[in-house]
Formats: C-alpha cells, structure tokens, sequence
C-alpha cells in the first residue's frame, strides 16, 4: 500500500526499511513514555512481523513508513489497526524521528491515515491513547481534530511509576468538517 500525499509518501516496508527503523525504534524520544525500550532483538522481531502483515486480506493492521516526498527517507511511522470490529473503531499511532519534528509531518501523516480509515476501512470512528504527560501527542490529536473521550486513570506503568492515560478520538460523521482538504 502506498498513500501520497503534496509532501509526504505513507507506504508498507520493505526489507530494506529496517536500518532506519531501527534508528527510529532506537531514539531517545520513541520510548520516552513508556515504562521501557525494546532491546535489539524486539526490535528486529517487531520488524519482522510487519512485513507479513502488509499481505494480509482482509488487513486489521497497517504499519506504514513515512517518507519524505522528495528524497523517500523515512523519518517516522504511522500506525492503524483494527480495535473493535462491531463498532467499526480502528485504534492510531505513531512515532516520528526528533530531526523532523516541528515541520508538520506528523500531524500531516495522521490525517491522511485518519482519512484512510474513514474512506476506504469503513470506520465509524479511530482512537488515540497517549500518556497523559506526552503532551506533543496530546497537541497532535487536538491539531487533526481529534476530541478527547477522557482520562484513564493509572493505566500506564511509566518511569517506573502509573501514569494516566488520555483517549481522543474522531467519528465518521465530524470527518468532513474536520478534514476537508485530505483525501478528496
């Protein structure tokens, strides 16, 4: 699967991905709140179940690379994968590379998945949990237009300590006042 977007290409992996993925997986700020980092070998397994999962039918899961447009590096990784069938409620995520933040990649990445979801995966509605301290997610939901449902108390085991988690999310029906212009 690839999506392109004016600024950005969001597609599966291939073999050739994992030294950037490894890079990703290995900075400082992609584990920064959670309780701990893959080690190498998770790494490596991690990666090796992506791949696969780009062949399935029917796809619960979407783990893609997020790529420039213009020099096709990976800088980040978005992910959607399918949490509740019944209610049609798909789950997001997402980790970009410390050298691109603050260009607007994320938040652009997100909205075209999100518009993914709503256009061609039947969502009803598509979630986000993040750690209640994590405020640049928290920023980002709100940003693509996300509302939050609420707080979880307690439910991440972080830094040694319980944190709260919050939950955005974004319904089918506020898809067009929110996202307009993505994925006409």
């Amino acid at each position: 699967m690839e999506i392109i977007d004016d600024r950005l290409i969001l597609r599966d992996y291939t073999e050739s991905d994992f030294p950037a993925y490894e890079e990703l997986e290995r900075n400082d700020h992609t584990y920064k709140y959670e309780n701990t980092a893959p080690n190498a070998k998770q790494i490596r397994d991690r990666f090796l179940t992506v791949l696969p999962d780009a062949q399935s039918n029917p796809r619960q899961r979407y783990e893609l690379a997020v790529c420039l447009k213009t020099d096709v590096k990976l800088m980040g990784r978005v992910s959607i994968k399918l949490n509740w069938a019944e209610i049609r409620e798909w789950e997001i995520g997402w980790a970009f590379h410390s050298d691109y933040w603050g260009n607007g990649y994320a938040t652009e990445a997100v909205k075209i998945l999100i518009g993914y979801a709503f256009t061609h995966l039947n969502a009803h509605r598509v979630v986000a949990y993040a750690n209640a301290e994590n405020h640049p997610s928290e920023k980002l939901m709100i940003r693509v237009g996300m509302i939050k449902d609420g707080v979880l108390r307690e439910t991440r085991f972080c830094n040694q300590r319980w944190c709260n988690e919050l939950i955005y999310s974004v319904l089918e029906s506020e898809w067009g006042e929110n996202f307009r212009d993505v994925l006409r």
